[in-house]
């Protein structure tokens, strides 16, 4: 069986990996000359926004895909405009994301022994369709999707991320929001070291020369003072996608909507989609059945974006005190509890009742 993947990022890889299960053995088409990111940073995983999943490193080990995180987040620190709320517990990890071995698909690719990954080669899903017997398209964007018309844009933003230099718990997400700098985006800062970290602001429908204007009114009004050794910018968007296969074509990674578009998370995801498009290949399982729990969590997400670009930034204040709360905490961050699934209703049926109001 011939089976072509369009893009090395953590979906390809993963349905590499398993791939090779089936003893299929793969031809990657990278469109860069490297396996890593581009831009250096640190991604952050919340345990909260995937429940039931408990912890991702154990559950990428289900698949046999063996990763190692940066580090564990014990502490997280919300600011908005007016309140500073720390909080301590389990809430996840933090993973290098770079062109270093400790990059995290430079880890997965060494799990890899019989795939073939062709470098500089964007991959034309037309040609190779043809070629393969299977496609997988997990080249990390909307591009093919959106060509195919299988595309539904929920959310567009524009990045602007620096790598900068100071004193830095290692265990601690630092989270900023704001709509005077960041509309209904979010700004954040996730640690390398006790030296260096990772500094990004995520502005929602923002063009490129706003994200310089939005990032300047960030590092006034929270009086950010690093030294800033490097700097990038990225247009950055996510949407629903459907259907998932198209005849032998699968859709994965970001490119099968895995970014979810209320904190812009897509890891667990990528992987997830994947794993499961390997096992749609290698078995003949249904790629949506599959994926199905997966691409919900992302729609229930979606509730939470769209009620987050309706709160203020008194809105903003009054929640971060909510969360000072023993009891909201101990529910948001220290149990089993659904909070995606049973927060998602609550605000789909808030809604129907606003607009009911209204009418």
């Amino acid at each position: 069986m011939k089976v072509a993947i369009i893009g090395a990022g953590l979906a390809g890889l993963a349905c590499a990996i398993q791939l090779e299960k089936y003893n299929i053995k793969p031809v990657i088409y990278e469109r860069n000359s490297f396996i890593g990111e581009a831009f250096s940073h640190v991604s952050a995983s919340l345990a909260v926004g995937q429940r039931p999943i408990k912890d991702m490193v154990k559950y990428f080990k289900g698949f046999d895909i063996h990763i190692k995180p940066l580090n564990t987040i014990n502490r997280l620190v919300h600011y908005s405009p007016n309140r500073i709320t720390p909080i301590q517990g389990n809430f996840g990890y933090f993973f290098q994301r770079d062109k270093s071995k400790n990059d995290l698909k430079n880890q997965m690719i060494t799990q890899l022994s019989k795939t073939e990954i062709l470098f500089n080669q964007i991959g034309d899903y037309e040609e190779l369709q043809k070629e393969y017997d299977y496609v997988v398209i997990a080249n990390g964007n909307s591009s093919y999707t959106e060509e195919l018309g299988c595309w539904q844009q929920w959310i567009n933003t524009y990045v602007r991320g620096a790598v900068v230099l100071g004193e830095f718990d290692t265990s601690a997400l630092l989270m900023w929001i704001n709509r005077d700098y960041c509309k209904n985006g979010y700004a954040y800062m996730t640690p390398f070291n006790n030296h260096k970290a990772s500094l990004i602001l995520v502005v929602t429908d923002a063009n490129e020369k706003e994200i310089d204007h939005f990032w300047e009114q960030f590092i006034y009004a929270e009086n950010i003072r690093y030294d800033i050794v490097e700097e990038y910018k990225l247009a950055h968007k996510g949407g629903h996608v459907y259907p998932h296969r198209l005849n032998n074509l699968f859709f994965a990674g970001n490119a099968g909507g895995a970014i979810d578009p209320f904190l812009g998370f897509g890891q667990l995801t990528s992987v997830t989609m994947g794993v499961a498009a390997a096992k749609s290949i290698g078995e003949g399982a249904d790629y949506e059945k599959l994926i199905k729990k997966v691409v919900k969590r992302n729609t229930q997400l979606y509730e939470f974006r769209k009620a987050f670009d309706r709160v203020s930034n008194k809105g903003y204040d009054n929640l971060m005190g909510m969360i000072r709360f023993p009891g909201v905490k101990k529910i948001g961050y220290d149990t089993p509890l659904n909070v995606v699934k049973y927060g998602s209703w609550i605000l789909k049926a808030k809604s129907r009742i606003m607009r009911n109001r209204k009418s």
